[in-house]
């Protein structure tokens, strides 16, 4: 009995020191938990693969802690997973989810996640109204980071935390020997991309406004030109996609790919058109047509929301356009929300001016492609994440 209970006193007394020893390192070991979905294959995990390349730039300590539900997107990017953990290392936290996540990431890693460290949400959102919905994350975080101007400002109205624009990290390589032929293209005409994904609402990214613009532009024979239009998850909207391939049936020159692909894919399917087009509604950033001003293509983007943190006369395409209400309720874009009707003749012109005046097609590119490289790059913004932190006396 006496052998047992010293046995007990030891390993209590031990147990003691490994608590007490644990929680003065994780106390001074500063540096981000990166948390979010590392792995979609969709927008929101780009974001978070984002500012993983742009805290790696700047040497700051951070561990990414991967939060695989809620999300419908596939997520079968591992190009981060040796950077994962299971457990938070670091003072900060880092939360590359909206704010309706939040709340599962809670019960996913436990409130302790939260407790004695510095807590910040970075979130998307694409119209000017904040949703109420959202409000109660709040209380979760001490400072909200967003990417663009625009949604600071939706934001901000509401939020009851400091707000900042830190920008997306932009940095896309490619695989030469994937080129149009892999993609099935024709190698022999100038090629329009627009690509979105339906769980991003097909309504929000208007996909119909670019065939609009390019039928408008171009005849059905016209072998000078094509559309590529990159579906991903076209089984979540059904019924958007068949009337999209309805108003398409009698163009030969207007080509569909359909699924999700990997991120080599998708980098390489950018590279190998001439023109990235995206007559969204709304954007909270505008993650493809900065992605394709990267590489140096001309872009066409309607000139209202996030986008025009980075798009100009100067170095793209801005298409003009006129303000409306949604009209009815999608999910939490409500019906009283404003959102943009982008001008077709606008878009149009800049396309035929795009195939016909190939100088200035060149200048616009390599415009765009030195406002990316120049204020989006991983350096960029990685300094701006360390500045902030290094002024909250996080690092």
């Amino acid at each position: 009995m006496k052998k047992i209970g010293a046995s007990r006193a030891r390993i209590q007394k031990n147990s003691g020191k490994r608590k007490k020893g644990s929680i003065k390192r994780r106390l001074k070991r500063r540096g981000i938990n990166l948390i979010g979905y590392i792995r979609a294959e969709m927008g929101i995990g780009e974001a978070c693969r984002s500012i993983a390349k742009a805290i790696k730039k700047t040497g700051i300590p951070f561990r990414i802690l991967n939060y695989p539900k809620g999300n419908p997107g596939r997520m079968l990017d591992f190009s981060w997973r040796k950077m994962e953990s299971k457990r938070p290392s670091h003072n900060t936290n880092l939360f590359i989810m909206n704010p309706d996540s939040l709340l599962g990431a809670r019960h996913y890693f436990g409130n302790a996640l939260f407790k004695k460290r510095y807590n910040i949400g970075y979130w998307h959102w694409e119209l000017p109204e904040f949703p109420d919905e959202w409000c109660k994350s709040f209380k979760w975080v001490q400072e909200i980071w967003v990417p663009t101007q625009f949604i600071k400002e939706s934001v901000e109205k509401k939020a009851k935390v400091p707000v900042r624009v830190i920008p997306l990290a932009i940095e896309v390589g490619y695989d030469p020997h994937l080129n149009r032929q892999s993609f099935g293209l024709p190698q022999d005409r100038y090629l329009f991309l627009s690509m979105f994904d339906t769980n991003s609402l097909t309504q929000r990214k208007n996909p119909y406004a670019a065939v609009e613009a390019f039928q408008s532009a171009f005849a059905n024979d016209d072998a000078a030109a094509g559309l590529v239009v990159k579906i991903s998850n076209p089984e979540v909207d059904p019924e958007g996609i068949r009337i999209l391939k309805q108003r398409t049936a009698d163009y030969p020159n207007i080509f569909f790919i359909e699924g999700v692909i990997g991120r080599e894919e998708v980098n390489a399917l950018l590279h190998s058109v001439d023109c990235f087009i995206s007559l969204h509604r709304s954007e909270g950033f505008g993650l493809g047509l900065a992605e394709a001003m990267y590489l140096g293509k001309p872009v066409i983007g309607t000139g209202w929301s996030g986008n025009t943190d980075f798009m100009n006369a100067d170095n793209s395409c801005p298409v003009q356009y006129e303000l409306k209400t949604v009209g009815q309720d999608y999910g939490l874009y409500k019906a009283h929300q404003i959102w943009a009707n982008p001008d077709i003749g606008h878009a149009a012109y800049y396309m035929k001016k795009l195939v016909n005046d190939r100088e200035w097609a060149l200048r616009i590119g390599l415009n765009g492609q030195t406002t990316i490289h120049t204020d989006f790059s991983p350096n960029a913004v990685g300094m701006l994440i360390k500045n902030r932190l290094e002024s909250k006396k996080l690092l």
